[in-house]
């Protein structure tokens, strides 16, 4: 197996087990959490009505079904997301919400064959974990119509985040392990340096590469408890106490605890954030 297929292979597991239960079990907090992307990509896509929308890595769906709701009925959207459990969430949602222009999909993004070109490809933090990013974004290219655009919205450096660095630093507070970002592996930061992106893009074959750094104010939890809650449940954060016995992780939650009242507003609990608005086109 190629590395890029065993990094996909690693990523399909991640996506269908723990990782995904943590996405459906805290959707409502976490599509509260990321809103302020959302809300990025809303507007700098300014839909006409009728597109034609892929959303890469639509996870729970969220961005999608707001992305149908600003459409009329003569325009679509694709959500494509590589988690079985994310899609029946999205699907179950759209039911619920009788959202009938949209339609879900599980598949891997970094290899789909678009039946219809698409007007638009975007992404709310989902395209950071392709094995093979430059043959990735080349695939999702070729889904493009002429003119078409490709709107992303991902995390820049972990020092900038808030919301990434408290939790973290809660954990090295009474722990040995650290955890420093690998640019090169898949994460939530692997699309984080200027330099890089534009890289893999152009590489891609894309233009009119641009990108704006933004600095949203999030949501992190509706009260202390829950944000300490939804913390404690990250991915990264597990994996540094994956070892800790119970006493240790009882004492991380307490100074988290205490830690996240200095966040706390009349409505929930705020932290800052970081991340590139990326615009490009094929």
């Amino acid at each position: 197996m190629d590395p890029a297929a065993s990094v996909n292979a690693k990523q399909h597991e991640l996506w269908n087990t723990q990782t995904a239960d943590y996405w459906v079990h805290h959707k409502s907090a976490l599509d509260k959490l990321l809103q302020p992307l959302t809300d990025l990509l809303l507007e700098a896509a300014d839909l006409s009505g009728s597109e034609q929308v892929a959303d890469i890595g639509c996870g729970t769906g969220a961005t999608a079904l707001q992305i149908a709701s600003a459409l009329d009925d003569s325009g679509h959207v694709i959500g494509i997301d590589i988690s079985k459990k994310l899609i029946q969430s999205a699907v179950c949602t759209a039911e619920e919400a009788g959202i009938k222009n949209v339609s879900f999909i599980e598949a891997d993004a970094a290899r789909f064959e678009f039946d219809k070109a698409q007007d638009l490809l975007i992404s709310r933090c989902g395209v950071m974990f392709f094995g093979d990013l430059i043959k990735a974004f080349s695939r999702l290219r070729k889904g493009l119509k002429p003119g078409g655009r490709l709107l992303l919205a991902v995390w820049c450096a972990p020092e900038e985040n808030e919301w990434y660095q408290f939790p973290m630093q809660c954990v090295e507070a009474f722990s040995e392990s650290h955890n420093s970002p690998d640019y090169d592996a898949p994460g939530a930061f692997t699309l984080a340096k200027e330099a890089r992106v534009r890289d893999i893009l152009n590489t891609a074959g894309f233009t009119d590469i641009n990108l704006v750094s933004h600095q949203p104010t999030l949501l992190v939890g509706s009260t202390v408890s829950k944000s300490a809650e939804l913390f404690m449940a990250m991915n990264s954060i597990r994996t540094l106490l994956h070892e800790a016995d119970d006493a240790l992780k009882e004492r991380v939650l307490q100074h988290m605890l205490e830690g996240l009242k200095s966040y706390q507003q009349d409505a929930g609990v705020y932290m800052k954030s970081a991340c590139w608005l990326i615009s490009a086109k094929p």
